[in-house]
């Protein structure tokens, strides 16, 4: 149980360290880091996906 909740905590943080990379390099140099916006776009869907996936087993 504390697992999952730890792996969803780290998948979001890390997902929001991402987004704060893009945000700080768009807004000092201009452009978007891809490989930051990529990574926190995945991270966020997976841990999301996550948590559907522990409700979907509880109902079963």
């Amino acid at each position: 149980m504390k697992f999952r909740w730890m792996l969803k905590i780290v998948l979001f943080l890390i997902a929001i360290l991402c987004f704060i990379v893009v945000g700080i390099m768009y807004t000092k140099l201009s452009f978007i880091d891809w490989p930051y916006l990529a990574g926190g776009v995945i991270f966020l869907v997976l841990g999301v996906l996550e948590r559907f996936q522990k409700n979907n087993l509880k109902k079963r």
